[in-house]
């Protein structure tokens, strides 16, 4: 009798642990969610982590486009050791599984999408890569010659196998002899969507760059400079091409945001039609834009002291139309990376610092809003926990939706003690709303718009080779020298 106990007991812990063991791996995260917080009722169908090109390596995400097939393709920048910088563009399959992942070398020289906070707290823009109609995906960036003189690289890449089609470097006038500072210029957004590859920046004479090159090989279509405000720094962070075929830019002027139409982006002889201070607050800038028939919708980065995370409507003719402010805590966690239209909605991504959870270093925040009054229909936050062990901050600047399927992609950085734990968990708080905001956008009538008569573009001399990073569910990541960053990627649907 006592043998028939003892077996009933051995196979009771067998199956107890087998349980175990099963619970484990699912998306388990075991997180404590604070007061008035509760689990997002979502089906995943990836949750993925890259990175560790060698030694900890910091992967910085700039952004993500996908094809329509459910691919994703992901661009980031990468310093190792020797603060050396790449560029690297990963293939995610719509399965979860590698397609290809390339990293970008000029020469030996550094190449980065340059980071629109100017920090390099993050990668570059959510418009630093582009896709077109045939798959083909376009990544911008800032290059140096020699380690000296710096400008803009177009890439355009094969969606097979992340091979080089063609790469050129652009510069408002090359030099003769020793560089100047007035010489270099760096890339920050481009937009290959429709009729040609245009690209904007900022040149070394403090102009936003509007250059628009054939897609069949990088060769200029035509090339000009804005000049917002005459000796401020004025920067080009993103470019969009509108239904009728008009361009609207958005960046920073010396330290105010601003937004600019382009008459005729997909003619020989586009015109500026006018440029606007958008309204927002000292040190904020506009990061990101999409545009349908319906509007112009834009990313606006709220810096400062005080930051705050902001989406804001605009018609053609630059008439405000709806601002909204996701309310964060008062830390300097709340940013906005990315805009994307899909269909009657407005899917808004970023960083949030949300009082209650991690303010130290900011969760991702992805919103779904009434593209005609900037309703909310729901507010997500992916959250990993706020301990010293638990904490990673999260930055979403990649969106697409594909069918049923919302894919998005960003940067996760763990904190000093987080040695494993960057899977995070979408949680929601009903009381968390939208605060309507009204910005007064006022003209600028000093800007000016001047066909660049020196510029060219060259040739680029760097290849590709392959990454050494690792793509893993984010439950199995690992680091032994935190913190450390990485991208991130994730397939869900509601």
């Amino acid at each position: 009798m006592k043998k028939i106990v003892s077996l009933f007991a051995i196979v009771a812990i067998l199956l107890i642990n087998f349980s175990s063991c099963k619970e484990k791996d699912t998306d388990d995260t075991d997180i404590t969610l604070p007061d008035g917080f509760s689990s997002s009722s979502i089906t995943t169908g990836f949750s993925l982590t890259y990175g560790g090109s060698g030694n900890n390596d910091d992967e910085l995400v700039s952004g993500m486009v996908a094809d329509n097939s459910g691919n994703m393709y992901i661009t980031m920048n990468i310093t190792d050791a020797a603060a050396n910088k790449d560029i690297i563009v990963v293939k995610v399959n719509a399965d979860g599984t590698l397609g290809w992942a390339q990293r970008y070398n000029n020469n030996g020289n550094n190449d980065w999408s340059p980071d629109s906070g100017e920090n390099s707290e993050t990668g570059g823009t959510a418009n630093s890569i582009s896709i077109d109609t045939e798959g083909n995906v376009y990544v911008i960036g800032t290059t140096t010659e020699d380690n000296a003189s710096e400008s803009t690289i177009v890439l355009k890449i094969s969606h097979i196998d992340g091979s080089i089609i063609w790469q050129k470097m652009w510069k408002e006038q090359w030099p003769t002899g020793t560089p100047t500072a007035s010489q270099s210029n760096q890339g920050y957004g481009l937009d290959a969507e429709s009729d040609y590859v245009y690209v904007t920046g900022a040149t070394g004479t403090n102009k936003v760059i509007v250059v628009a090159l054939n897609k069949a090989d990088g060769t200029i279509f035509y090339q000009y400079t804005l000049d917002i405000v005459n000796g401020t720094k004025d920067r080009g962070y993103v470019v969009k091409q509108s239904p009728t075929g008009d361009l609207f830019i958005g960046g920073v002027t010396g330290s105010y945001a601003y937004i600019a139409k382009i008459n005729g982006g997909n003619t020989s002889s586009p015109t500026l039609a006018w440029v606007k201070n958008a309204g927002l607050s000292y040190a904020a800038r506009i990061n990101g834009i999409d545009i349908d028939a319906s509007g112009v919708y834009l990313s606006c980065d709220i810096r400062g002291v005080q930051t705050y995370f902001e989406a804001m409507k605009l018609d053609f003719d630059g008439n405000f139309q709806w601002a909204k402010t996701f309310q964060g805590a008062d830390a300097d966690r709340n940013n906005t990376h990315v805009v994307k239209i899909d269909g009657n909605f407005l899917y808004v991504g970023g960083r949030i610092g949300e009082s209650g959870l991690d303010t130290y270093y900011g969760d991702g925040l992805l919103l779904k809003m009434d593209k005609a009054n900037g309703d909310l229909n729901w507010a997500k936050i992916y959250y990993t926990g706020n301990s010293s062990e638990e904490a990673a901050e999260h930055r979403i600047k990649g969106i697409a939706i594909n069918g049923a399927n919302i894919l998005v992609a960003g940067q996760v950085y763990g904190s000093n003690d987080n040695v494993d734990h960057f899977l995070g968990e979408w949680i929601e708080n009903s009381a968390l709303t939208l605060q309507n905001v009204t910005n007064s956008l006022t003209n600028v009538s000093s800007a000016t718009f001047e066909q660049v008569n020196n510029g060219e573009v060259r040739d680029g001399v760097g290849e590709m080779s392959a990454d050494t990073g690792i793509l893993q569910n984010a439950k199995d990541k690992t680091t032994l020298s935190p913190p450390d960053g990485d991208a991130f990627m994730m397939k869900f649907n509601l």
